[in-house]
């Protein structure tokens, strides 16, 4: 009886570690706006990625940035090269991050409100700033620009499955709290608890090789997120990529920590096989 108890407790225990930690990543690194923008940043120097932003930047630049009437004629052709000059510029990285930050936190108001489900909002408003003091530099003319300028990208997958990432995420400190305790019980209530140790080690070994198999499939869905406009399409496949990269860390830890059980097991075998010779 103790023996199989203590199995489901083990079986149990996996079962939800193997939810948790895909949870604990969402809570971590979507969810979280500081996790969000580490896990986003390097978007911003990603070349394919700065050609499907410049469109889109330009445009919104272009209906943003108050111009004397005098340059109406060149606004485009300015507008234009100052986008193109701001992925060199020194304040571009704070930019970027200050837009992910803006963007993150819009987007997830949004997906609280059910008035307004399937949006992904934008606030360009930093990158913006960027292109309008270029245009002020080339031609010696002070442009003002909007403290806000957020371009809505209607999402309506994303917008259902942000809501979604947010709950477990929310869950994700239970989980691992919960998986762990059931793991510790059932190694208690065993008969023989090095060998349930060692179980468990391997258990979750298993859960991270799952994982690992589950990697691609999750980059595949989680590109599919992402429709319409090319833009987009090419922000979700980037972004999808950047969290299965972000992801492997974590797989990484968990091949490690199920090591150090295995072989905690093992040795608490060896000590209790000592004694008893």
């Amino acid at each position: 009886m103790r023996t199989a108890g203590s199995a489901i407790l083990v079986i149990l225990a996996l079962v939800l570690a193997a939810a948790a930690g895909p949870s604990l990543w969402l809570q971590r690194h979507i969810v979280d706006e500081a996790g969000f923008v580490e896990l986003a940043g390097p978007l911003g120097s990603d070349e394919e990625f700065q050609g499907s932003l410049t469109a889109t930047l330009s445009s919104q630049a272009a209906a943003s940035v108050d111009l004397p009437p005098v340059l109406n004629a060149l606004a485009v052709e300015v507008i234009n090269s100052a986008v193109r000059a701001i992925y060199t510029d020194p304040g571009y990285p704070e930019a970027w991050s200050q837009t992910l930050q803006r963007s993150h936190a819009l987007t997830f108001k949004a997906a609280e409100n059910s008035e307004v489900a399937g949006d992904v909002q934008l606030d360009i408003a930093p990158l913006v700033g960027l292109v309008a003091a270029k245009v002020s530099a080339d031609v010696g003319v002070d442009v003002p620009t909007p403290e806000e300028v957020v371009v809505t990208m209607d999402q309506p997958q994303m917008a259902r499955a942000l809501p979604l990432a947010a709950t477990l995420g929310s869950w994700s400190g239970a989980m691992v709290l919960i998986s762990a305790g059931l793991l510790v019980l059932g190694v208690v209530v065993a008969r023989r608890r090095s060998l349930t140790v060692i179980a468990g080690g391997v258990g979750l070994a298993l859960v991270a090789l799952l994982w690992v198999l589950a990697s691609s499939l999750a980059e595949t869905f989680l590109s599919g997120l992402a429709t319409g406009p090319e833009s987009a399409t090419v922000i979700g496949s980037k972004l999808a990529q950047l969290s299965v990269d972000s992801w492997q860390g974590g797989i990484t830890a968990t091949f490690i920590l199920a090591a150090a059980v295995a072989v905690a097991g093992v040795a608490s075998l060896v000590v209790a096989r000592t004694r008893s010779t």
